[in-house]
């Protein structure tokens, strides 16, 4: 008890600090924002002294909030103090991500890594946070490291690995990838669209056909897989399966569509509408095969 009260003041402030939090995360829960603001308020007088766990704690209500900024605010107290761990570091890195702030995001989990080396989790969000920032490179690196650490993590590093090296251009080693994730989560419907889709960039049109197939098998309304679908057969000039294929994106995610007319405008010169003409001009060339692949053969 004594240590209690020499770490987090009088028993007396961390129960009114942990009470104002729980009713601010359950008004916000109940859709009343203005109650879980004015609850989060309550808890700042009570802080002004270091208090690190509750400052920490505090954070994190405000990050399952979705304040995402007042919780960074709040979390730099804790590095301030010099208290900050791995995880407070992961809490600042998610924050700084949901907020659009790669670069940020990538240091904080850095720093994360540099105080858990052995944690194959934070490798793999150091790498894929690394390839949203553009760092592909180094994403390689620290994705690498978390599968040597956990060589099981296929769902998790092995897929963020394939992303990378596709993002390098490296499009054997990003295939070898997605096959080794897919041998162990073949129900990954999101892993197949993924693998459709490099193969259409590769050119390999039967190959990805087949790895599609399979996505929209295990779930019918996957949009990227049929966004991917309306991509191959435009490229190879089947206007009407094209159109049927951008109709059934359209409904499942109306930015995918935006998406592939974009494409269309931007790419090969047709008019932003051209998948709802009734006549196409002719579609461009497919891209150059980039090497020659065995065709990918789902496993029983």
């Amino acid at each position: 008890m004594v240590g209690d009260r020499q770490e987090f003041g009088s028993d007396h402030v961390r129960v009114l600090v942990e009470d104002s939090i729980q009713r601010g995360l359950t008004a916000y829960r109940r859709g009343d924002f203005s109650g879980a603001a004015e609850a989060f308020q309550a808890v700042l007088p009570r802080l002004e002294s270091e208090r690190p766990e509750l400052w920490e704690r505090l954070g994190q209500a405000y990050s399952e909030t979705r304040d995402f900024e007042r919780a960074i605010d709040v979390l730099e107290r804790v590095v301030s103090s010099g208290r900050a761990t791995a995880a407070t570091y992961s809490l600042l890195a998610s924050c700084a991500g949901e907020l659009g702030r790669l670069d940020e995001e990538v240091r904080y989990r850095e720093t994360a890594v540099d105080q858990r080396p052995e944690d194959p989790g934070l490798w793999r969000d150091l790498g894929a946070a690394r390839r949203r920032a553009g760092m592909a490179r180094e994403a390689v690196t620290g994705l690498r490291e978390a599968l040597r650490l956990d060589p099981g993590d296929a769902a998790g590093a092995a897929v963020e690995l394939g992303r990378a090296l596709r993002d390098l251009g490296e499009w054997d080693r990003a295939v070898s990838a997605y096959r080794e994730a897919l041998t162990r989560t073949p129900e990954r419907s999101d892993l197949w669209s993924d693998l459709a889709i490099l193969y259409s960039e590769m050119g390999l049109f039967a190959e990805s056909d087949q790895a599609v197939r399979e996505a929209i098998r295990l779930k019918p309304n996957n949009a990227a897989a049929w966004h991917t679908i309306a991509t191959n057969t435009l490229k190879q000039g089947e206007r009407e399966t094209a159109q049927r294929a951008y109709r059934r994106m359209k409904e499942l995610n109306p930015d995918f569509a935006d998406e592939i007319l974009s494409w269309i405008s931007h790419t090969t010169g047709l008019p932003p509408d051209a998948l709802a003409q009734p006549v196409l001009a002719p579609p461009p060339d497919s891209p150059v095969r980039r090497g020659r692949l065995l065709p990918f053969r789902h496993r029983a």
